[in-house]
């Protein structure tokens, strides 16, 4: 990731950043340790000022931005606890995950890891319970029952 570097003599300096999603955020921070936050569609655009913080409110921004607040943690599927031990999750399955092509049946998912498929998610439609013909297809979401340990022995599956 780039960052540009420019210094506002009397002012402090300014940084810009180019966003993946095409805009570029601009960082002007003041001698006196204030810092404005501005965004821009595009290079070419006037600057829309999003945040004017002080030294200290910068800090603290910034120390929960780097993460030092909360580390997410990315997973491949979300997950909600049921019950006690009871875990549901979704997994989206990869043309490359060995199950895809088989049916419920050929997997033999339940007897290999524990985990129950519930559903399947597939494009608009949600196909509850499905039968043990069930053909899985790349881009599936599969909603998968059961407890921790039964989800890290379907994910290992999937690898």
């Amino acid at each position: 990731m780039d960052v540009s570097e420019t210094d506002l003599p009397g002012v402090g300096k300014r940084f810009e950043v180019a966003l993946e999603e095409g805009g570029v955020a601009v960082v002007v921070i003041h001698n006196s340790g204030r810092r404005e936050l501005f965004y821009r569609e595009t290079p070419d655009a006037d600057s829309e000022e999003l945040l004017d913080l002080t030294d200290e409110e910068s800090r603290v921004v910034g120390s929960i931005l780097e993460g030092a607040y909360f580390q997410p943690v990315r997973t491949k599927s979300p997950e909600t606890t049921l019950g006690e031990g009871v875990i549901l999750e979704w997994y989206t399955l990869d043309s490359d995950d060995p199950i895809v092509g088989k049916t419920l049946a050929e997997t033999d998912i339940r007897e290999r890891t524990g985990t129950t498929i519930v559903a399947i998610e597939r494009g608009e439609e949600c196909i509850a319970s499905p039968e043990a013909d069930f053909r899985l297809e790349a881009g599936d979401v599969a909603v998968a029952v059961g407890s921790r340990e039964n989800q890290t022995e379907f994910e290992a599956l999937l690898e």
